[in-house]
């Protein structure tokens, strides 16, 4: 317990500085849910699953919304927290994973079967969306051992994904229409 102490207490301000990160790419990333949904929209034919890829994108969010709000919270007031009381915080920020992957998980394969069914995106982005998405919804928990964490492994592979669509999103010219 002495050590996530000491840690909390020589990182506080890393601690705050994440959580502002954190809820800016949080606000990015709804912002690139939005965009997808709509460039999607007028021309899908699985217009269920890009409702599924939104509300998958905003749990996402609020998923890394709590995760950055703990942050912030644990680093302005780690010296001064009851040992017990900070370590709890810090179980509960490790935990605070599975919003997103279950997030994820649904952001991906919602959009997967949208972009395959549509015609903006190539159908390689949505191959790439569905095994991440299937990855993502892995209860990690159960596989332990070397698997333990592979649910948070699509989290990259998501932000991967978000940038080459981002570029051909911004490429095509696509806006958010009303």
């Amino acid at each position: 317990m002495s050590q996530i102490v000491a840690f909390y207490t020589a990182h506080d301000a890393a601690q705050v500085a994440s959580g502002v990160l954190l809820s800016l790419g949080a606000l990015f990333f709804l912002v690139f849910c939005a965009a997808l949904a709509s460039a999607l929209w007028r021309s899908s034919a699985a217009r269920l699953w890009l409702v599924v890829c939104f509300g998958g994108g905003l749990l996402f969010v609020v998923g890394i919304t709590i995760a950055a709000g703990l942050a912030v919270f644990i680093g302005n007031l780690a010296d001064g927290l009851d040992p017990a009381a900070l370590q709890a915080l810090h179980v509960a920020n490790l935990l605070v994973v599975f919003p997103w992957t279950v997030g994820a998980s649904a952001f991906l394969l919602g959009a997967a079967a949208a972009v395959l069914r549509s015609e903006p995106l190539p159908a390689w982005l949505g191959w790439m969306a569905l095994v991440l998405g299937i990855v993502a919804a892995v209860p990690s928990h159960v596989l332990g051992g070397a698997l333990y964490h592979i649910g948070v492994v699509p989290i990259a592979g998501l932000g991967i994904w978000t940038v080459v669509v981002s570029v051909l999103l911004a490429r095509r010219g696509e806006t958010l229409t009303a």
